[in-house]
């Protein structure tokens, strides 16, 4: 999915809210190990990911849609006022959305194939 931000093939946007939750994440113990497995600091992933960032502003009116973890509503407001869409998450809480105002949630996995199915079509 990054390899396809990089090459322009889709925009992967950003907040200074979302990126400081990524900041946050890539310090949990199940990235943290496979990242240390891998040889990679958390601030380098950082790095790629901010370089291939699209920076819009932050969201302001955020609903409250998910409870147990009341933050996942800025990745729900901020597809929304951008018309996103697809929504692409390892997060359960909006996973188990399975979609909001008619943008699909779905993993990473999920998103490769549908951007496979997309691409293939488009160019036949």
């Amino acid at each position: 999915i990054m390899k396809w931000a990089r090459d322009s093939r889709i925009d992967m946007l950003v907040c200074e809210q979302t990126v400081a939750e990524l900041k946050r994440v890539l310090h949990y113990q199940r990235f943290s190990k496979r990242l240390s497995d891998l040889s990679i600091r958390p601030q380098t992933v950082l790095a790629y990911f901010m370089n291939l960032a699209v920076f819009v502003e932050d969201i302001e009116d955020i609903p409250r849609i998910i409870k147990k973890d009341a933050f996942d509503n800025v990745f729900l407001a901020l597809a929304e006022r951008f018309h996103a869409k697809l929504i692409i998450s390892g997060d359960q809480h909006l996973l188990e959305l399975k979609n909001y105002r008619r943008i699909p949630i779905v993993t990473p996995a999920e998103a490769v194939q549908v951007f496979e199915i997309l691409w293939r079509d488009a160019a036949e």
